[in-house]
């Protein structure tokens, strides 16, 4: 951050959704990644920081410096370089602990849903389903063995990576389910792969105010973007589009009546991240632009 930006850039930097991984083919060295697919990120901060998180893809975190925190409501998590951490995709709100002197360092593994379908077949029938978006336990001798060995890969890549790193992904989910909590690794991973309909309450509604596209929800809830509309409609007698923005608008109402907010703020707030087409919907849904909602005047 800039010396003197402005109030409402902190509070957009603040908002603003980054998205893991990124697409295949990113130029960014600190990423794994191969024409169709992005394997790992190795993650290095000297300065703590806060941000709220799109994880695209389901995510094991291995932390070898310093403590990641996640933030739940009401709950905050903190995963040390003895634990592993096991993260179904979704949207966090992620900081670092950074002693004095020293680096943040982790490393993410980003597991795609083919391959936790085919690891669905070392999971017993009976396995019940992980509630929880998370999974922390302690990394064994043998498990930090693996991050050792992988660590070096982000130092020297070897030519035949492609066809090397989705072994290396298999590798660490048979040792995590050949371990002392391999039971509740089977749950996580069939919930994880789950594509129950009503899945989709939970995305959407948890969901409706982050700046997140239909694409995206559809794939949080592990179904193409045409199964999620249709599914969508059934239960909701609407669009996705329409439904979701008619509810963000009502959010953005109630906060101009009863807040002091700026309006760029309260877009933001709402899922919106550009401001003239917040503006825009909220004439045409009320009839009048935000401002003169909150100034009593009533544009016809």
């Amino acid at each position: 951050m800039k010396n003197g930006a402005s109030p409402s850039s902190k509070y957009y930097l603040a908002r603003m959704l980054h998205r893991f991984p990124p697409a295949p083919g990113s130029t960014d060295a600190s990423f794994l990644t191969g024409k169709t697919e992005v394997f790992a990120k190795l993650k290095i901060e000297s300065l703590p920081g806060k941000r709220t998180v799109l994880m695209t893809a389901h995510t094991l975190i291995f932390v070898t410096k310093g403590v990641k925190l996640l933030h739940f409501p009401g709950e905050t998590v903190k995963v040390s370089p003895g634990e592993v951490i096991l993260l179904r995709k979704g949207i966090y709100v992620m900081a670092e602990y950074i002693g004095d002197g020293l680096d943040f360092e982790a490393m993410m593994l980003f597991l795609p849903g083919k391959l936790l379908q085919a690891m669905a077949k070392h999971c017993h029938e009976g396995s019940a389903h992980q509630q929880d978006h998370y999974l922390v336990f302690p990394a064994t001798s043998v498990v930090n063995g693996f991050k050792e060995s992988f660590r070096k890969y982000f130092d020297s890549l070897p030519s035949n990576f492609e066809w090397l790193l989705p072994l290396k992904q298999q590798e660490i989910l048979l040792l995590l389910l050949s371990g002392s909590g391999s039971g509740k690794v089977q749950s996580f991973i069939k919930s994880a792969i789950s594509a129950e309909p009503a899945d989709i309450d939970f995305i959407v509604n948890n969901y409706l105010l982050q700046p997140v596209t239909i694409e995206e929800l559809a794939g949080l809830c592990n179904c193409s973007l045409a199964k999620f509309k249709r599914d969508f409609r059934q239960r909701y007698r609407s669009s996705p589009r329409v439904w979701i923005n008619t509810r963000r608008l009502a959010h953005a109402h109630m906060l101009l009546l009863n807040t002091s907010k700026q309006v760029t703020e309260i877009a933001l707030e709402c899922g919106f991240e550009n401001t003239s087409y917040f503006i825009r919907l909220f004439r045409n849904e009320y009839g009048h632009p935000p401002a003169a909602l909150r100034a009593g005047i009533t544009i016809k």
